[in-house]
């Protein structure tokens, strides 16, 4: 009901805070909205003449979720979803490029374990060779890339022998999976196409509630890399994680 920093009390902090917990996780309420508010009330605290920081020592306590099994697909979810992106026809109603998105990002993501927002954005001029090896290039400069670094990914032999590289070749520049234009609204292209295909694969009935439909490859790429003793500094440099 006011506009002034200096009225803001630790009681008004905690209230805020408790009603975001109503219907967002702790983990998010702690790491963006109380992060972000305690952090721009230090810097007017420290540059100009507010009083106090009414989100200091604020917190918010993590309870562990129950869960009942791994977060990547099995394999047989792995294979019901690839069988299924292998076979999709699409429709006259829906656009080529999403129809191209729900034939090709899930197995992308099966073998590059990358975040799906940035295999949804990829561009044909992001998928390269050299030294006789093809690989995808996931950078910012396509769109959001969480680490705010590029990568690039080998594109295994099986996603090349699928035909990848011939469909790269017939869409050309520029975006893969979304059309090129002006923007409507905030939401990225990107994530809209990633926001369908995560409906298009729970259409599928194959995976359980708590599983999620696009973020489940990472997890499983790093159980399978595991299983297979590859280095796991390899496997963070291939999805994009910082080593420990």
């Amino acid at each position: 009901g006011h506009d002034s920093a200096n009225r803001i009390t630790r009681a008004n902090a905690i209230k805020w805070t408790d009603n975001l917990l109503v219907t967002l996780s702790p983990k998010t309420v702690r790491d963006s909205y109380l992060a972000t508010a305690r952090a721009a009330f230090a810097w007017a605290v420290d540059r100009i003449d507010v009083a106090q920081n009414p989100f200091a020592g604020v917190k918010v306590r993590l309870t562990k979720r129950v869960r009942n099994r791994e977060k990547g697909f099995t394999a047989d979810e792995a294979q019901s979803i690839l069988t299924a992106s292998r076979n999709y026809a699409g429709s006259a109603k829906e656009q080529p490029k999403m129809t191209a998105a729900k034939q090709w990002v899930p197995l992308l993501g099966a073998y590059a374990g990358a975040r799906v927002g940035e295999l949804c954005q990829l561009r044909g001029e992001d998928v390269r060779q050299d030294d006789g090896i093809h690989y995808i290039r996931i950078t910012p400069e396509a769109g959001t890339v969480k680490s705010g670094m590029f990568r690039d990914v080998p594109l295994h032999d099986h996603v090349v022998g699928e035909g990848f590289l011939d469909f790269v070749k017939k869409s050309g520049s520029g975006p893969l999976f979304y059309r090129s234009g002006p923007r409507r609204g905030k939401t990225s292209p990107a994530e809209t196409v990633a926001g369908r295909l995560g409906k298009w694969v729970r259409t599928l009935g194959v995976i359980p509630e708590g599983i999620q439909p696009s973020h489940a490859w990472r997890h499983r790429l790093k159980t399978v890399g595991r299983e297979l003793g590859v280095d796991p500094r390899v496997l963070d440099a291939i999805q994009g994680h910082a080593a420990r």
